[in-house]
Parts: structure tokens; C-alpha cells; sequence
């Protein structure tokens, strides 16, 4: 499996990581270490996140320490991660990605 992410998740991880990082020294590179563990299951474990909407084909991973999950679409041999969405904020917005 490779990884790919969309434009528009790299914009918000980015975003997010700077926030963190800016509230409190190393919590940013907390969130993003975070984050690099859930790509790594995904690719090791592609199925293992919980279905979105019944889509067999996309996923939502959920962060543990932090509030946001990592939706992404199983596309042959590629995990497409389609936002870094915060789990109180526009459901779903990322759908149309």
C-alpha cells in the first residue's frame, strides 16, 4: 500500500500542528506523531478503521488524544487521507474530496 494526501489535508495537519505548537511547546509534534501512527496502521491494517457512511471503500480513524479523526478512501493499492477533521466541527465536510 502506498499513502497519499489530499492537498487540502496537508493544509489543515499543517494548520493544526502549528495551533498546537503554539499553545504549548512539543504538543504540536505530539499531534503530529499522532497522526504518523495512524497512517501507519492504515497502511498496515487498511480495513481496520470503521466504515464511513457504509462506504466499503472509506474510513475514519479517530485520534486518541486529540480531537480529530483522519477520514481516508481505500483506492487499489493507495490510502488517500481526505482531512484532518476535528470531531466537533462540520461533520462530514470532506466528503466531496
Amino acid at each position: 500500500m502506498k499513502l497519499q494526501i489530499h492537498r487540502l489535508a496537508v493544509a489543515e495537519i499543517d494548520h493544526e500542528v502549528d495551533y498546537y505548537e503554539s499553545r504549548q511547546v512539543g504538543l504540536g509534534a505530539e499531534l503530529e506523531d499522532e497522526i504518523e501512527a495512524v497512517f501507519a496502521m492504515a497502511l498496515r491494517f487498511p480495513e481496520a478503521a470503521p466504515q464511513w457512511r457504509k462506504r466499503v471503500d472509506r474510513r475514519v480513524a479517530v485520534l486518541d488524544r486529540f480531537p480529530f479523526t483522519l477520514p481516508y478512501q481505500i483506492v487499489g493499492d493507495e490510502i488517500v487521507v481526505l482531512a484532518l477533521a476535528h470531531t466537533s466541527r462540520r461533520p462530514g465536510y470532506w466528503s466531496r474530496r
